[in-house]
């Protein structure tokens, strides 16, 4: 039998197997239109985690599922919704969305959450602070993070610290930055607080020490595991950006 006969009939078998399980779209049309590499994904990332079940074969599905349809998820999560409209699945679509960069409908659904009797859970606080910082309103993310503290006392996680952080960065409170991120990154293994000090040193016209802590930063990256480097990646590509614009 040819082997593009074989192809042919695999794709349509799989077509068809997409169709029927509710995934046409829009599966199908990869199938149909990318052969045979879209049968091959169909089967990577619906096939075959369906049929193994482990965590790390439906983490690879999700995430080439991803890449292959970035909206995916997020419809799939607006249908929860629309059929299920509690805190848990607009929390789940919130979080998606931020995930794609869509900081709009992330704020959308974090400002409904916080407005209900059972939305008062710091983490939808900051995910709405969040949302504003990356629309461009600082101001209105320094006062939900602010009104969180007064709220919950103590409550100072992780997340609410380098928060905090980025917007003192965003108003242009450049010394309390500083020493925010300086301070976070005294804690913290990652690479995230001195690349974003860095990046805000140099916008306070100290270029000269914005340098040295992106050297710095870049030098243990280099002497890093492998995966360190790939996970923390996007810092590395900060530190490098701040050494080329001084």
């Amino acid at each position: 039998m040819p082997i593009a006969l074989v192809v042919f009939c695999l794709n349509a078998a799989l077509a068809i197997h997409a169709a029927r399980t509710g995934r046409f779209s829009p599966w199908g049309w990869i199938i149909i239109l990318l052969p045979p590499i879209g049968g091959l994904a169909y089967l990577v990332v619906e096939v075959l985690p369906n049929l193994l079940g482990s965590p790390r074969a439906r983490s690879a599905g999700r995430g080439i599922a991803r890449q292959l349809d970035p909206s995916r998820t997020c419809r799939m999560l607006r249908e929860r919704v629309a059929d299920a409209d509690t805190v848990a699945n607009r929390a789940a679509l919130a979080e998606e969305c931020a995930a794609l960069g869509r900081w709009q409908e992330a704020w959308d659904q974090y400002d409904e959450i916080v407005r209900r009797p059972n939305g008062g859970e710091p983490v939808f606080h900051l995910g709405l602070a969040e949302a504003a910082l990356e629309l461009g309103r600082p101001a209105e993310a320094l006062a939900g993070l602010e009104a969180l503290r007064v709220r919950e006392g103590d409550y100072h996680g992780p997340r609410g610290a380098m928060l905090h952080a980025r917007v003192l960065a965003a108003l242009g409170r450049t010394d309390e930055a500083c020493d925010a991120f300086e301070t976070i990154a005294l804690h913290d293994h990652g690479y995230e607080a001195g690349a974003r000090r860095a990046a805000v040193l140099v916008q306070a016209g100290r270029a000269e020490e914005g340098r040295r802590t992106a050297r710095e930063i870049l030098d243990r990256l280099r002497r890093a595991p492998a995966h360190v480097r790939k996970l923390q990646g996007e810092w590395g590509r900060l530190a490098e950006e701040v050494l080329r614009r001084t």
